[in-house]
């Protein structure tokens, strides 16, 4: 790695720890963020989607959704890419070539929305170092940056993103979504990581083979993301893993949260502007990200459908940071009967707390009926009960049914709790 290369990243990794250790106070934040926003506006004008609305306040700003953003990819980067360039780029990348863009820049694919449409990035390489210096600064102790780092990440698909961990001081490692857990077990194994990411439905299928004599990786660090996680699941993990998980808010829209020292996942909002949609019906929101740092491919006011709830109370590590409950699902993913609304995190700690937090199982409400399809072996009259007591108890009367069956629906997300309008 270059000395420029490597002074971004530890410049990024340093002012994270300064942002945590200085921006105390909810007041002190906002100014910090009013200042980036300001600082945002050349890169707003060079964006052909924003230009006209340059120098203006965020609220002028409309609200669009990643679907609006991901149609138009030529309007939203301020780098002169075409469509056919930033798509063609993102094959190339998954492929594993280059993907023949000028100036280092790099497109890549997310797994997107939780029905498996492919979110697309454009990063610089000064983004990609940024990134990169964030997310050590964010879950990597200063301390420990002593010994080396050995980091494996269970994705669907490798990108230059991930592969310039590399070049941080760090031995990476891609494992695929697809190749099943024996296989990656067995990758890890042969790897040995000391820090691991992975979705949990990744998680859970690896802690059975480790609870049935399987090798057990010695871990510093275990990290989540991608998909919700049970409590009681979050729990199991952490017997068999010998640590607890903690949790990842990404997106194709940004680095959006981290966990601090409790493992509360806290908004990055040093460097990001959420602002709360309600949910109607509900105590959850859904978010919309202006991202503060930014540039090749300016995120502003893009409304994700997530679904967010922060915690009654402030976290007790002190950060003004927003602190939420874990991210539970879509704003789809939320069952409606009429004004009845019950979100997806009602329902899952119900059926987990059922069939326990090694069951593979999965649910879909619609207004006139609930299915729950749990795969053999497991008594599936617990959880049928569960979600009809719910139901009653919400002044909701549909049959509740369970069959047995895969239990998870194709795709690279697991969404355990699914609603049919």
């Amino acid at each position: 790695m270059n000395g420029p290369r490597r002074s971004r990243i530890l410049g990024a990794y340093l002012r994270t720890h300064i942002a945590a250790a200085t921006l105390t106070r909810r007041a002190a934040l906002e100014a910090h963020q009013r200042r980036l926003w300001r600082r945002l506006a050349p890169t707003l004008a060079a964006t052909p989607a924003l230009r006209a609305l340059a120098g203006r306040p965020l609220g002028d700003f409309p609200v669009v959704t990643p679907a609006q953003v991901r149609a138009d990819v030529a309007e939203w980067n301020g780098l002169g890419l075409t469509a056919d360039m930033a798509w063609a780029a993102a094959e190339a990348a998954e492929a594993g070539r280059d993907g023949g863009l000028p100036d280092g820049v790099q497109a890549g694919f997310s797994t997107g929305g939780g029905d498996g449409t492919r979110g697309l990035f454009i990063t610089t390489p000064a983004e990609r170092d940024d990134y990169l210096g964030t997310l050590l600064g964010k879950l990597i102790a200063p301390v420990r940056l002593l010994r080396p780092l050995r980091a494996a990440l269970i994705l669907r698909a490798n990108n230059r993103l991930y592969q310039d961990i590399q070049g941080a001081g760090a031995a990476f490692a891609f494992i695929g979504l697809d190749v099943g857990p024996d296989a990656q077990l067995a990758a890890l194994q042969a790897f040995a990581p000391t820090h691991l990411v992975a979705p949990p439905h990744v998680l859970a299928a690896l802690a059975t083979r480790i609870e049935a004599g399987g090798w057990r990786p010695r871990l510093d660090g275990l990290f989540y993301g991608s998909e919700p996680i049970g409590a009681a699941e979050q729990a199991w993990l952490g017997e068999v893993f010998g640590l607890a998980p903690r949790p990842l808010y990404q997106a194709t829209e940004g680095f959006l949260g981290a966990p601090c020292r409790h493992g509360t996942l806290h908004l990055n909002e040093d460097g990001l502007i959420v602002e709360l949609e309600p949910v109607t019906g509900t105590d959850r929101f859904t978010p919309i990200v202006t991202d503060l740092r930014r540039r090749g491919q300016p995120m502003v006011r893009v409304r994700l459908d997530d679904l967010i709830q922060p915690l009654d109370g402030p976290c007790p590590c002190g950060s003004p940071r927003l602190a939420i409950h874990l991210v539970e699902g879509r704003l789809g993913d939320v069952w409606r009967f009429g004004e009845v609304a019950i979100p997806p995190r009602e329902i899952d700690a119900r059926i987990e707390g059922a069939l326990g937090p090694r069951a593979v199982w999965t649910v879909r409400g619609r207004p006139d009926a609930a299915r729950i399809e749990v795969a053999a072996p497991a008594d599936m009259e617990p959880a049928r009960a569960v979600v009809e007591a719910l139901l009653r108890a919400r002044g909701v009367a549909v049959p509740v049914t369970a069959s047995v069956g895969p239990g998870r629906e194709p795709g690279p997300k697991r969404r355990r709790v699914r609603w049919t309008p």
